[in-house]
């Protein structure tokens, strides 16, 4: 007797749909102001269900590409629509460091949290290859970071809500690459303290997402942003008053 397949996760139904629409917009098959297909006809284009859909264009709905008018449809946004639009500059301010920060902890606690009790096999193996690439890359400093954010994208992807890595795609990805603000000033000693202590906060995190801990996890992600919150507050108190 032939084992039946096993239904596909509706998160990864969901990315799917999201990144062929995404492609779709970057190639200009829909242009800004076209109108998306309807939902019936892009559920029986990538046979998956209403919710699946659904899901996926409210995420890029909030990531500025489509946006929605009641009665009539969804629609390619245009230049001059943007539901949510961070645009962050490069810089090296400790105060508008500090408020991404503190962004971050509003959007990744949770994340942390529901990435605990939602996670999958393959959203914990994401998980572990993030974790360990930055193991290895902790003595290359560009690496080191892409790495980092890569970590904390798959945790927001293992909460299997899509809202959770669209913004932090759209807030803070440029922001966590900026090598400037993550790493400027410190000494090889600093750098290496700085680094180590990161391996040992995200072994916390990884270790209550692989214990379906979310207690553990919101609070080990809460101490690991909390470090760096309160690097740059001890910065701002330091800094000349502007």
């Amino acid at each position: 007797m032939q084992t039946p397949a096993r239904p596909r996760p509706r998160s990864r139904l969901t990315d799917v749909v999201i990144e062929e629409l995404t492609k779709r917009l970057d190639g200009r098959l829909y242009r800004a102001g076209d109108k998306l297909p309807s939902e019936h006809a892009l559920c029986a284009e990538f046979d998956v269900s209403r919710t699946v859909i659904r899901e996926a264009v409210a995420s890029m709905r909030l990531s500025g590409r489509l946006v929605s008018k009641a009665g009539i449809g969804v629609f390619v946004t245009e230049d001059r629509e943007k539901p949510i639009d961070f645009v962050i500059a490069p810089a090296v301010d400790p105060r508008w460091a500090l408020h991404i920060m503190e962004l971050r902890a509003g959007l990744e606690v949770e994340a942390c949290g529901l990435a605990a009790e939602r996670r999958t096999s393959a959203d914990l193996s994401g998980i572990v290859e993030a974790f360990d690439a930055f193991n290895r890359a902790t003595r290359d400093m560009e690496a080191a970071v892409k790495a980092d954010y890569e970590f904390h994208l798959a945790i927001a992807n293992a909460s299997n809500n899509p809202h959770f890595p669209a913004l932090l795609k759209a807030a803070v990805r440029d922001v966590m690459l900026d090598l400037n603000i993550k790493h400027g000033g410190k000494t090889p000693e600093e750098l290496e303290t700085y680094e180590s202590r990161n391996v040992r906060e995200h072994e916390a995190i990884l270790t209550a997402i692989m214990r379906r801990d979310p207690g553990a996890a919101r609070a080990a992600m809460a101490r690991h942003l909390g470090d760096s919150i309160a690097r740059y507050r001890k910065l701002l108190s330091q800094s000349p008053a502007q």
